[in-house]
Order: C-alpha cells, then sequence, then structure tokens
C-alpha cells in the first residue's frame, strides 16, 4: 500500500484516470479533437521558429501532452511547443548553431530539451514549487490578463493576412496597424466572421463544440472555394515522418553554452505554466501541487530530448479552449496526443485546405474569454495597490517579457510587504465593561486603561525594518502618558519571529526604561519568540518575573503590586478573564 501511495504522489495520471466517470468521456473527447486541430498547425509554426523541421512540432506536442498527462498535476493544462518558449529556443540556438547543419540544429534543441528537463526534474526533487507561493493574486490576474493580450497580438497579423514579423506586443500591434493598407480583404472578413460564429455558438449552444465546428467548416469551404486561389493561407501539405529515437549527440561545450537559455526556460515555463494551472485549479475547484508542476514540466521536456524534440510547456491559448470545451481531465491530452499522430502519420492531406486565419480566430476567442479585467476593478475596491500591483504584472508581462514581467511584480509585492510590515497596526489595550480580555481603546472609547501601566499590542514579526518603529512608538507613549509609568507590557502575541536587529532594539528600550524607572515586561510570547528570546539571552536579563504567559496574567502580578503602581487599582477588578482580541 505504501508504494501505491508513492506512486500515486510522482504519477498522479493514474489517479485521475482510476477516477474517471464515464459521462465526462464526451466533453473530453470533443475537446481533445478541438485542441488536436488547433495544435497541427500551431506545432507546424513553432517548429518553424525554432529552425527544426516542421514535423518535429506536431511530435513535440504528442510527447509532451503523453508525459504531462502522466506527471502534471493539473487536470485542464495542455503541454506542448508554445510561442515564446519557441522564440527563447530559437534566440538560445541562434548564438550557438549559427550557420549549423540541419542535424545539429535539431540536437541543440533536443539538448536545450534535456537540460530544461533535469532542471525541472531538480526543482521538484528540491521541493522549489514553494516559488509559486511568491505568485500572489494580483501576480496571477495581471499575468493571465497580459498573457491572454500576447496570445492576441501573436494572432493580429494572421487575422489580417499578414505575415508576422515582431515578437514581442507592441510590435505585432504596430506591424499590423503600419500594414493596414496591404490586408488582405478576404481573409479579414473570413476572420472577423469565424470570430462571429464562435461567439454566437458560445452564446446560443455553449455546450456545442464551437472550435471544432469551425475548423470542420472552414477546411470545407477552403477545399470546395479553392480559397488558396484566392490568397488565403491555409495549412498545406504536410511531411511528417516520425522522429528518430535517441539521446542528441553533442559536447560539455555545448551544454555550458545553453546553460543560462536553459535556466531561463526552466523559470518561465515553470512561473507560466504554474500561474494558468492554478487559474484553472480555483476555477474547477481543485488543488494544484506546485512542486509536482516542476515534475510534469520535467517529463514533458525529457521525453521531447529522447525524441529529438524541442522545448515544451503550458500552453494558454490550447489550455483556455480545453476549458472551454469542458475538458475536466487529462485524459484530452491523451486523446489529443492520439489525433496529433494519427493526422501526423496518416491524414495530414485533409488538414492542406484548413485557413489559418480560422485557427487564429478559435485563439483570439479563447484568449478574450480568458481575460479577467473584473478581477483588477475588484482589487481596486478592496485594495487599490493591489490593482496598482496587478496591472505592473499586465504591463511587464507585455513590454519586457513573461520572466522579466512576473519577476518585477514579485520584487513590488515584497517590497510592498516589507513596508507593511515596517509600519504595523498595533494598539494600546484596556479593559471594557461587559467584554473579556483586553482591546483597542482607539476601537472602544470607553475601554479603561490602568495609573502606570501601558498594555501595547504590536501585529507583525519584529525585524530589522521595524525595530526602531517599535522603540520610537513604545518611548513615545511612555512620555506622553498622564501618569508616571511603572510598567510597560507588550502584549506578544502577534509577535512570531524575532531577528538579530529587532533583539538588539530590545534590549536598548529595556535599559531605556530601566533609566527611566520603567519595566519592560513580555506577555503572550509563542513557542518560537520565547526560543529566540532566550538565544538572544533578552529572556535572562529581562527576567522570568517579567515574562508572563498572557496579558492578565501580567496585569495581575502589576496588581500584586510588582510594578510600583503609582496609585490604587480600579475598584471592583474582576479575577484575570481568558485573553480575547
Amino acid at each position: 500500500m505504501q508504494v501505491w501511495a508513492a506512486v500515486r504522489r510522482a504519477v498522479p495520471g493514474l489517479q485521475q484516470f482510476r477516477g474517471y466517470q464515464r459521462q465526462w468521456f464526451q466533453a473530453d473527447l470533443l475537446s481533445a479533437l478541438t485542441i488536436g486541430a488547433m495544435l497541427l498547425p500551431q506545432g507546424l509554426a513553432y517548429a518553424q521558429i525554432v529552425g527544426v523541421r516542421p514535423a518535429a512540432g506536431l511530435y513535440a506536442g504528442v510527447a509532451g501532452m503523453l508525459a504531462y498527462a502522466l506527471f502534471g498535476p493539473s487536470r485542464h493544462l495542455i503541454v506542448g511547443p508554445e510561442a515564446g518558449a519557441a522564440i527563447i529556443t530559437a534566440s538560445a540556438l541562434g548564438l550557438v548553431a549559427a550557420g549549423a547543419d540541419p542535424a545539429r540544429h535539431a540536437s541543440l534543441a533536443a539538448l536545450l530539451a534535456l537540460m530544461v528537463g533535469v532542471l525541472s526534474l531538480l526543482g521538484g526533487l528540491l521541493k522549489a514549487g514553494a516559488l509559486a507561493d511568491l505568485l500572489s493574486k494580483p501576480i496571477l490576474v495581471g499575468y493571465i490578463n497580459g498573457a491572454a493580450l500576447i496570445i492576441i497580438g501573436s494572432q493580429l497579423a494572421r487575422l489580417f493576412g499578414l505575415e508576422r514579423k515582431a515578437d514581442s506586443f507592441a510590435g505585432q500591434v504596430y506591424e499590423v496597424g503600419a500594414g493596414l493598407s496591404r490586408a488582405h480583404v478576404p481573409t479579414v472578413l473570413l476572420g472577423l466572421g469565424a470570430i462571429a460564429v464562435l461567439v454566437l455558438l458560445r452564446q446560443v449552444l455553449p455546450r456545442a463544440p464551437g472550435p471544432l465546428v469551425l475548423v470542420v467548416l472552414t477546411t470545407v469551404a477552403g477545399e470546395l472555394f479553392q480559397l488558396a486561389h484566392g490568397g488565403v493561407k491555409v495549412v498545406g501539405a504536410i511531411s511528417a515522418a516520425p522522429p528518430a529515437l535517441g539521446l542528441p549527440s553533442v559536447g560539455f561545450g555545448d551544454v555550458r553554452a545553453l546553460l543560462p537559455a536553459a535556466f531561463s526556460l526552466t523559470l518561465v515555463n515553470y512561473a507560466s505554466s504554474v500561474l494558468t494551472g492554478r487559474i484553472f485549479a480555483d476555477r474547477f475547484r481543485y488543488r494544484l501541487d506546485s512542486n509536482q508542476e516542476f515534475l510534469g514540466q520535467a517529463a514533458g521536456n525529457l521525453v521531447n530530448a529522447f525524441t529529438q524534440g524541442f522545448p515544451v510547456t503550458g500552453s494558454d491559448s490550447r489550455t483556455a479552449v480545453n476549458a472551454t470545451m469542458g475538458g475536466r481531465t487529462q485524459l484530452v491530452g491523451v486523446l489529443a496526443s492520439v489525433v496529433v499522430l494519427v493526422f501526423a502519420l496518416f491524414l495530414t492531406p485533409l488538414l492542406r485546405s484548413l485557413p489559418m486565419v480560422a485557427l487564429a480566430a478559435i485563439v483570439i476567442v479563447a484568449a478574450v474569454y480568458l481575460m479577467d479585467v473584473r478581477s483588477i476593478l475588484g482589487l481596486w475596491r478592496v485594495r487599490p495597490v493591489e490593482a496598482v500591483l496587478a496591472v505592473v504584472t499586465l504591463v511587464g508581462v507585455l513590454v519586457l517579457g513573461i520572466l522579466q514581467g512576473i519577476l518585477i511584480a514579485v520584487a513590488l509585492a515584497l517590497g510592498d510587504l516589507v513596508r507593511r510590515a515596517a509600519r504595523p497596526h498595533d494598539a494600546v489595550l484596556g479593559r471594557r465593561e461587559g467584554m473579556l480580555g483586553y482591546h483597542d481603546i482607539e476601537r472602544y472609547a470607553d475601554s479603561e486603561t490602568m495609573p502606570g501601566l501601558i498594555i501595547y499590542r504590536f501585529d507583525a514579526p519584529l525585524f530589522f525594518a521595524n525595530a526602531r518603529h517599535l522603540r520610537e512608538e513604545a518611548r513615545g507613549l511612555v512620555a506622553s502618558a498622564r501618569a508616571p509609568v511603572r510598567w510597560f507590557v507588550l502584549d506578544a502575541s502577534a509577535v512570531f519571529d524575532l531577528d538579530v536587529t529587532a533583539a538588539e532594539g530590545l534590549e536598548k528600550l529595556r535599559r531605556e526604561f530601566e533609566e527611566e524607572g520603567v519595566t519592560l515586561v513580555i506577555a503572550e510570547a509563542r513557542a518560537p519568540l520565547r526560543r529566540l528570546l532566550r538565544r538572544t539571552g533578552l529572556a535572562e536579563r529581562l527576567g522570568p518575573e517579567h515574562l508572563h504567559p498572557t496579558v492578565e496574567a501580567a496585569v495581575a502580578a502589576f496588581l500584586e503590586g510588582r510594578g510600583g503602581a503609582a496609585g490604587p487599582p480600579p475598584r471592583d477588578v474582576p479575577p484575570p478573564p481568558p485573553t480575547v482580541h
């Protein structure tokens, strides 16, 4: 049983298939047919970007989908050739394999897939999925909107019957704008009509396989009306001989030259795939294992390395279509790989008349429905700074690229976290009649404090960025007190951590208070904080009589006269109840 449990953890696809329900099959099959139809021309195009034979893009999709179906944690993510990864791969190979023969170029592409696979495997084994915890909701929202715009930008030239040369979103938009006078009118009309049909089907018949219907209709129209002769670009003839199996034949110098690109691709692949996977995991309410995502990416790339492929990753556009079509499990990837393999080996002539603009329409509509502007507005209503972070992520992804945009957003989010922790919420506490415990006197104006005693709560871990702030606040409270202060009780219930700088700051505060006749007392220190107080020696210098398990215990000690209170205790003080903050 333990062996089977380990296998299930390592190969989550087996668990999906064990719990498969028969009623899911129809939606999974229709989604697979559509994904397969999309992947055929996309795989060919991305292979050409990488600089390998067109058929390599088809087999890269087959290998990626099959491997991820077994080892990937997402039920919806479709892995295979993708524009961003193809562009990074092409740039890296251009530096290493300039002027090389096609066989060496293909070997280097397979080597890069192998290196990405190994680095992803290490990420999974080292549990580096914690990196995904840095990708907050604003980053997620900004990324998905930016990715959707990138997808739309990549298809604009095809929609207008133009050649796409620019790689950036801004360049693609400018390229189309500058070339509008050269737009191919029949292609534009066919593309707009295809978009209208997809939107109409989505509104009127939401369960109908709109993209698949469109592929069939436009393929038939392309054959009947010979659209290619009218200037409409079609998929055309495809030569798709199967790949040779084996490791790429390259040297150590090639590994060293490709290592920076491999690291970059690994991070880009992981970040984009885990963000897309989390979007659909949240939408369909299941858990996505961020460590396992590394292993899913590793499996897809390692298999591609052995089949003379090139680096693959999660596809935002095909994943969005999968969700739109109602796909439920990774059986979609398995069936789609079968569809692509069968077409590659036997049926490629059937797609020769499929207009490329029809595929552009499918991708554009899927991307539009992938966008989530409403969430940005929701963030603005709750916390404007997080909406700004989402917009920064969106712009960064569009202008600088996926990895750079995400890294900038993560840095800004961490900066905002430090800013908030440096000036956290705090409160002076008092007793309120009819309520247990001690409460913020600003929130409850009728709360009462005791002469000679200040109870101060600090709602953050104590570290270098806020240590001085706590000292200044504490000294200010003592200086502005109406009666001489004898005890200053720090309610440390929210202080779960303490660094060396903060410990030194507390020691300085203790000495300053001691010179003024004020005793520093710490109450409700949790186990991690108590351990750190002992290690720094602060617990010994404070003395056990000034470390109390609860605020009530500290107040009881003060009332017993240990603090030398300036006046008599308040009348009718009940026994200390449990703390309720």
